[in-house]
């Protein structure tokens, strides 16, 4: 008589409102992400480089050292893996993406002979037909991407310069904000403070500290106006409430190694097209302790 197996309960998995918040970021990171030329392989690597880091500053042991057991079971990897992420430092390496269609178009427009000159400057190409042309030079370098597609994305990219017939490659500098992410770094405070706030279980809710009002505009000259008032208006909180908490003393100074913090930050944006969702009415600054 054969044993019945034990009935195995369905595995854990994340709620479909979570998923669809994660996808939503992910979404609107992808957005900014991707006209700097970030791929989903490069942002794979990253993200894994990046878990394994977290994992790790979880798993310490009392030494100080790494336990890559505990690392891979929270991770998914296997130990040689979690071995070769952790000894590979990412932020101290070159950016490289490989490449896309669009930029082996521009490298071959750059370097091969046929759509170049003597001098390794790109030609003047004709869009389709008598060669050198641009369709000639997408089907050789761009796959099965047409060359309509690629010659969208470098008009969006403003990479080239277009008339009825001929089209030409800007020069080298019009393309340096490809692979610049330096964009981030002003507002890389904010992000993280506000998955601080989200991620904190000790709070009953989390929403409390983060505080939202949106204003209605229909006009740019409503727009000019309400722009320049929450940002004088936004300066003068800020600056009176670390006035008065210098002044009247409530605060010891601050000594290395303090235990807390309390951020305040005020992020003022700007929507003509999206509908940004409702949160309470009250005003948009963020702490955190």
């Amino acid at each position: 008589m054969s044993q019945r197996r034990a009935k195995q309960p369905p595995p854990l998995a994340p709620s479909r409102r979570g998923t669809s918040n994660l996808q939503e970021l992910l979404r609107e990171l992808a957005f900014v992400l991707l006209p700097r030329g970030m791929t989903p392989k490069t942002f794979g690597e990253l993200s894994r480089s990046a878990f394994v880091q977290a994992a790790a500053d979880r798993s310490r042991l009392r030494n100080g050292r790494i336990n890559h057991s505990r690392v891979a079971a929270q991770t998914g990897l296997t130990r040689a893996d979690v071995k070769r992420l952790l000894n590979r430092d990412m932020s101290a390496e070159p950016f490289v993406s490989p490449e896309t269609p669009v930029e082996k178009v521009i490298n071959g427009w750059r370097c091969d002979p046929q759509f170049s000159n003597g001098r390794g400057s790109p030609r003047l190409l004709t869009i389709a037909g008598k060669r050198p042309s641009f369709s000639a030079l997408a089907r050789k370098y761009a796959g099965d991407v047409p060359h309509r597609a690629v010659l969208d994305e470098l008009r969006r990219m403003k990479a080239v310069l277009t008339s009825v017939e001929h089209v030409q490659l800007r020069a080298q500098a019009q393309l340096r904000i490809r692979h610049s992410f330096g964009f981030l770094s002003p507002v890389m405070p904010v992000l993280i403070d506000g998955l601080r706030i989200a991620s904190e279980n000790l709070r009953p809710d989390p929403s409390t500290s983060i505080q939202r009002l949106l204003i209605p505009i229909n006009t740019d000259v409503d727009l000019a106006f309400v722009r320049e008032r929450c940002r004088s208006t936004a300066k003068a909180m800020l600056d009176g409430l670390a006035y008065s908490l210098d002044v009247q003393g409530k605060l010891k100074k601050r000594k290395r190694g303090a235990s807390y913090s309390y951020a305040v930050t005020i992020l003022l944006t700007e929507s003509r097209t999206k509908k940004v969702p409702q949160l309470p009415p009250n005003s948009g600054a963020k702490g955190r302790k």
